[in-house]
């Protein structure tokens, strides 16, 4: 394979099974264009048709088994190419990379990071296989005096307390979490937990999911419509009462902001929350405490340790965020892109797991997946400014976690599957030993910053 040198604005490589061309940009980018020929096409198209055929049914052929010529017929011959352009490009850019990183083209201290961006270029049955890899370079990155920054950020930390206060109040939850309930025959009050029923109208007519058969509900709690829970405070079981409420004009849902609703309903169950004393008998079922006065201090000493934590992340935070103001540097816009499709990932993530769907979120805050990047990208490149300072201080200070303590932080994050047969469905163990190492990395790195 002949190389010319990377400095030209364009560098041709002409050596089978591939050919490629790199043309560098601007930013710390790269392009590199490369071309697979038809002959060596094949065994990717084979293997391709081989993946496809276990997941078509053929008749007359067992998954797997069917031949190319009717799987092409099955699904047609571009279904193929397509899959197998995925195969050959997953194959052949990490190849293309090697070629470079191996014979010392690549600068060794700015090694491609993030997300590349492939685009095919060319993909035609009987035709060679061409397409295009745009992927950031680690950018250089001028530190100031990262030393002298985190000292002087440091001298800022703040003195953690726990009053007293707060622990009675961290007291009252485990007894109210403890509590249990009792039924009975008075009028409901605040703090009770009750079951009613209920039927609401608009203009008379029924509205949809709008009544319900011992419906549950704590009195005060105000998860309901405004108003509601105090027109059923003072019903015994059995009463029944009409009322009418006025939506807020900013309700969630709009048929009905600003409108009068009839609602009819009937107390069926009142429950007292009978709150245990604080005795020696009930902390002892709690742990391993002799006294209340020993459950005080075990839950002063954990409030003080979730606030000392909390100092220390303030301060790692600002610390690094410091050093990347005073670090100059230019950033590959597909590393803020990268970084931009991450927040976008962890936030659908979190609407996922409050049970709504990702349209339904875009509709009620009234934006677009673009304005929302749009909205990210100051955001995303401050991020990419600090993962950035934080890479280069682990360079220049030789900081690198053990092999041993990059596969425990892995075992700790596969735990949280319930089998390994699961975590195999869902993780990459390449990508997690990466994940793993990224992270315990950057540990050390502030670890460094509040010691130096």
């Amino acid at each position: 394979m002949v190389y010319s040198s990377l400095k030209e604005p364009y560098v041709s490589y002409n050596a089978p099974p591939m050919n490629f061309v790199i043309r560098h940009l601007p930013k710390s980018e790269i392009e590199i264009s490369i071309t697979i020929p038809f002959a060596d096409l094949k065994r990717h198209l084979e293997a391709a048709a081989h993946l496809i055929s276990e997941e078509i049914t053929i008749e007359g052929f067992r998954k797997g088994k069917a031949p190319y010529e009717l799987i092409k017929n099955k699904i047609g011959e571009m279904a193929i190419y397509e899959r197998g352009a995925e195969l050959a490009v997953s194959k052949t850019y990490p190849e293309a990379l090697k070629e470079l990183s191996d014979s010392g083209k690549l600068d060794a201290d700015r090694p491609p990071i993030g997300r590349p961006e492939v685009t095919i270029t060319k993909l035609a049955p009987q035709n060679d296989l061409s397409y295009k890899v745009k992927l950031a370079l680690l950018p250089a990155v001028t530190l100031p005096d990262y030393a002298s920054i985190a000292k002087t950020v440091r001298h800022g930390r703040q003195q953690v307390t726990v009053s007293d206060e707060e622990v009675e109040q961290a007291v009252r939850w485990v007894q109210d979490a403890r509590a249990t309930l009792v039924t009975v025959q008075r009028k409901a009050e605040h703090g009770d937990r009750v079951e009613v029923d209920f039927d609401i109208r608009q203009a008379g007519v029924k509205i949809e999911n709008g009544a319900s058969k011992n419906h549950p509900l704590i009195i005060g709690e105000g998860r309901f419509l405004p108003g509601f829970e105090d027109e059923l405070a003072g019903l015994e079981a059995g009463e029944k009462k009409e009322f009418t409420l006025r939506v807020p004009e900013d309700w969630g849902d709009k048929r009905f902001a600003g409108k009068a609703l009839q609602i009819a309903a009937e107390m069926k169950l009142v429950q007292k929350r009978q709150v245990p004393e604080l005795t020696d008998e009930f902390v002892r079922g709690l742990g391993d405490f002799a006294s209340p006065d020993a459950l005080k201090a075990s839950i002063r000493a954990g409030l003080t340790r979730e606030k000392e934590e909390k100092e220390t992340q303030r301060i790692r935070t600002l610390m690094i965020e410091e050093i990347a103001r005073g670090a100059p540097m230019e950033i590959p816009d597909l590393l803020i892109a990268s970084e931009t499709q991450k927040m976008m990932d962890e936030l659908k993530a979190g609407v996922e797991e409050m049970g709504m769907t990702w349209e339904n979120y875009l509709l009620h805050i009234k934006k677009t997946p673009r304005d929302l990047e749009e909205g990210w990208k100051d955001e995303a490149a401050k991020r990419v400014r600090v993962a950035l300072c934080l890479r280069h201080i682990a360079r220049k200070e030789e900081i690198e976690p053990g092999s041993e303590e990059i596969r425990a932080r892995a075992n700790q994050f596969l735990s949280r599957y319930e089998s390994p047969q699961d975590a195999a469905k869902k993780i990459d163990p390449i990508e997690l030993q990466e994940y793993a190492k990224g992270i315990l990395k950057n540990e050390k790195v502030f670890e460094f910053l509040e010691t130096v």
